[in-house]
């Protein structure tokens, strides 16, 4: 069995996804926090997201050193595959923010233009994508597509990062992204964000209207939170509360919140198991009413 000797985060996103926004983050805030503290050390395992993370946990079952970020992929992916492998042979240590989600076109693209998305979706066959079918960006795609009456394609691509590069360079006409995924390419002027997927427009883009006020009322908040081995002690479990408890507490922490349009979601131990089990019936149940579970043989 593995064992850590050192305080590790497994990064369970490739780089250019928002996982490793987040890991970079904790670490800071860990550095500024407890100055006397080896460094959190970073293990990126986002080829497989979330699968490749539960994958070395279960492998180190117990590790008091060993903690993943992870979003909601870590429900999806064992309810898609009929993993045995779930959340309920690992450790839920905390939920630590709300995402939410943003329309995105290439600044080029009459959907670009402001208010103009719902008008134009409609009237012609556009392509959208995700790294899987199934995940959020699907799901989303799904609920846009019939709230508009339109013809949606969607494309597979071979990871998250990979959406942007082919909303970039033609291959699919719009998305659907958090601030972490966006913000580069936003910056860069080569995407345009149309619209937010909440009811109140978000602090990271104030200007930008929401889903809701262009007339479509598509919202959808993403969780972001930590996960440890199965088999952690109390203690143990209790150690990894409080010390990610006080790395809320610092300008590294709040900085990154701000920067992509986060709020803080706080919920530890017993209660994320909860939410945890009311989010599986939730997949579960969308997941069946977009018909991607096997058909029964």
């Amino acid at each position: 069995m593995t064992r850590f000797s050192a305080n590790t985060l497994i990064v369970h996103g490739p780089p250019g996804s928002a996982p490793p926004v987040m890991a970079d983050a904790l670490r800071s805030a860990q550095a500024e926090r407890f100055p006397e503290m080896a460094a959190l050390a970073l293990l990126p395992k986002g080829d497989d997201p979330g699968v490749d993370s539960m994958h070395v946990m279960d492998s180190c079952h117990g590790d008091e050193h060993l903690v993943s970020t992870c979003t909601p992929v870590f429900l999806q992916a064992p309810l898609l595959r009929g993993m045995s492998l779930t959340h309920r042979d690992l450790t839920p240590i905390a939920r630590l923010v709300a995402d939410r989600f943003f329309v995105v076109a290439r600044t080029d693209s009459p959907l670009a233009e402001p208010g103009a998305f719902l008008e134009t979706l409609p009237q012609a066959t556009t392509r959208t994508g995700g790294y899987f079918l199934g995940g959020i960006n699907h799901l989303l795609s799904l609920a846009i597509a019939e709230g508009a009456k339109a013809d949606v394609e969607f494309i597979v691509t071979e990871s998250e990062p990979a959406v942007w590069n082919a909303l970039i360079e033609g291959r699919i006409d719009w998305g659907c992204g958090v601030a972490a995924e966006i913000l580069p390419h936003v910056e860069a002027g080569t995407m345009a964000v149309v619209a937010a997927l909440d009811m109140q427009r978000q602090p990271s883009f104030p200007d930008v209207p929401t889903l809701a006020e262009l007339g479509l009322p598509v919202t959808f908040q993403l969780w972001r939170g930590l996960m440890a081995p199965g088999g952690l002690s109390a203690e143990a479990q209790q150690r990894w509360h409080d010390h990610f408890a006080a790395l809320r507490d610092t300008q590294a922490w709040r900085d990154y919140l701000s920067r992509n349009g986060q709020a803080d979601a706080w919920l530890p131990g017993d209660a994320f198991r909860t939410f945890l089990e009311e989010e599986w019936s939730w997949y579960e149940k969308h997941l069946g009413l977009a018909r991607l579970f096997p058909e029964p043989a």
